[in-house]
């Protein structure tokens, strides 16, 4: 019985049997939502992605088609008389082969410059700053420094004395001038009242004594020899008093004669020496300027001359210590080592200034190559950089060591580069091109044909026919080409022509005007 009933399971026993099934169910059925959801979304984002995709397309074809501008350029007839067109054919020229040397960029020995003080003292102020390009005459800094402020001073009180010997200059040549006009009115005898009332004002210094003096006795001796010879006349006196009187005269006459002659002397040498006192003066002031100019400091002389009046009252209010140095040309500051408050004695280097706009190229040529130099000694040569890619610089060559050098077998050599345009920096490495004694076959075209566009290099040929191009018109595209060193009135090719293909030669530069204008206006 007991049997019986445990082997008939009752409801309850079959719903717990179904449970399992059940939850596989609703799990299978999560799984099927979960994965069209998924598909769903999945369908979506590819949507938008596709989509996306078609913008980023199209905004890529946009900037591609900016970044490309058609290199094509349509002329018509009258335009390609007025350009005179002309084409040559790309050929082969025997050139000599490239020898390439490793060189250096150097700063020009003659247009570089160390400055230091030609005086000590204490930097006050600095100006210029390291890589500043400097105008000559700029100033670089300033120092306070004793020996200029001696300099200066001494440079003022030789002004004063040149202005004192002017003074007394023009005090003696006045002197000298009323001399010379007293003298003819003593030689007349020119009544001494009237003499004393016409020289009252006038300057005459000491002479004025010396001269009136004699004059005024030589007067009263010539009153007296009259009243006696009137008086021996008359037999009232005897003879000895007139031959007294008569002598007299005649003494005071001869000290008359002898001081007008040795005052129109004194006077006129005076005069004389004033003057050389005067230029003597005038060298001192030249030699004190002249002394602080070689301490870099520097004045005008023929103000200091025409102003030596000034001088007291300049000296009162001058920065007598002040030094200022100053750029001696064009050129950038390499170096820079005066700071403010700094002790700068006469070795100190406080800048250094070169002009980059030439700069020296130093190579040193191996003997094996030394066959090479005879080819190009006194001409041009080429240099190329490693960061300007494949552009040359032109280079004129300066000199060739006449020795060997024993130790490096190699022979220096030194040529000069223009710089404008700063891209030769000193200590960059470059490569020297020379020319090779032997030549080789070489693809050119004419030098006029090779143009720039949008930072390539290329050449305009003759465009296929057909299109949209009328019959009255020609078409020429832009081809970019790969060139290399000049070749006289070629260029040499290496890359993106073969021999016989057919480039402008003259015109080029008026295509390319024509093809950016072209372009210009379809982006309008």
């Amino acid at each position: 019985m007991l049997l019986t009933l445990t082997e008939r399971p009752t409801y309850l026993t079959r719903i717990k049997r179904f449970f399992p099934w059940l939850g596989m169910g609703l799990c299978l059925a999560a799984l099927a939502a979960h994965l069209a959801w998924d598909i769903v979304g999945w369908r979506i984002s590819a949507a938008v992605a596709q989509a996306d995709i078609q913008r980023a397309q199209a905004a890529v074809s946009h900037q591609t088609a900016a970044a490309n501008p058609p290199t094509t350029v349509v002329l018509s007839e009258a335009k390609l008389k007025a350009a005179k067109l002309t084409t040559a054919q790309a050929r082969y020229d025997e050139l000599p082969t490239e020898l390439g040397v490793p060189g250096r960029i150097e700063v020009d020995a003659d247009r570089r410059i160390e400055i230091r003080p030609r005086a000590a003292g204490v930097v006050r102020e600095v100006h210029a700053f390291l890589g500043q390009n400097v105008k000559r005459g700029d100033p670089l800094v300033t120092l306070d420094s004793p020996d200029v402020g001696t300099c200066r001073l001494n440079l003022r009180a030789k002004q004063r004395e040149l202005n004192t010997a002017r003074i007394e200059a023009a005090w003696k040549s006045e002197v000298a001038a009323a001399v010379a006009l007293l003298i003819p009115e003593l030689r007349m005898g020119t009544d001494p009242a009237a003499i004393e009332k016409e020289f009252a004002d006038k300057p005459l210094g000491s002479y004025r004594g010396s001269l009136l003096q004699a004059y005024a006795e030589f007067d009263i001796a010539s009153h007296e020899e009259e009243k006696t010879a009137n008086l021996r006349r008359q037999e009232v006196i005897g003879e000895h008093p007139a031959v007294v009187a008569l002598h007299t005269r005649q003494g005071l006459q001869a000290k008359l004669y002898a001081t007008i002659e040795q005052v129109k002397f004194d006077a006129a040498q005076a005069k004389r020496l004033a003057d050389q006192q005067v230029r003597k003066a005038e060298s001192d002031v030249i030699d004190a300027a002249q002394r602080l100019r070689i301490l870099g400091v520097s004045e005008d002389i023929r103000q200091l001359l025409d102003h030596a009046d000034k001088a007291d009252t300049r000296a009162v209010d001058e920065d007598v210590t002040v030094y200022q140095i100053t750029s001696p040309f064009d050129g950038t500051i390499i170096k820079k080592d005066a700071v403010a408050s700094q002790k700068a004695d006469l070795n100190d280097v406080l800048f250094t200034v070169a002009d980059l706009n030439t700069v020296w190229v130093t190579a040193n040529i191996a003997e094996s190559d030394v066959a090479s130099m005879p080819k190009i000694r006194g001409g041009a040569i080429r240099l190329s950089a490693t960061a300007y890619g494949t552009r040359l610089f032109p280079a004129q060559l300066l000199s060739v060591g006449a020795m060997v050098d024993p130790q490096t077998r190699t022979v220096p050599l030194l040529a000069q580069t223009n710089n404008h345009d700063g891209l030769l920096k000193p200590g960059l490495f470059v490569r020297i091109l020379l020319d090779s004694p032997i030549t080789e076959r070489t693809l050119t075209v004419p030098h006029a044909g090779v143009v720039e566009i949008e930072g390539k290099t290329g050449v305009f040929v003759p465009a296929k026919p057909g299109g949209t191009v009328a019959t009255d018109q020609r078409a020429f595209t832009f081809l970019p080409i790969e060139t290399g060193r000049d070749a006289g009135d070629r260029v040499v090719v290496k890359s993106g022509l073969k021999e016989g293909d057919i480039v402008v030669a003259s015109g080029a530069y008026q295509l390319k005007s024509e093809l950016i204008l072209q372009n210009q206006t379809e982006e309008e």
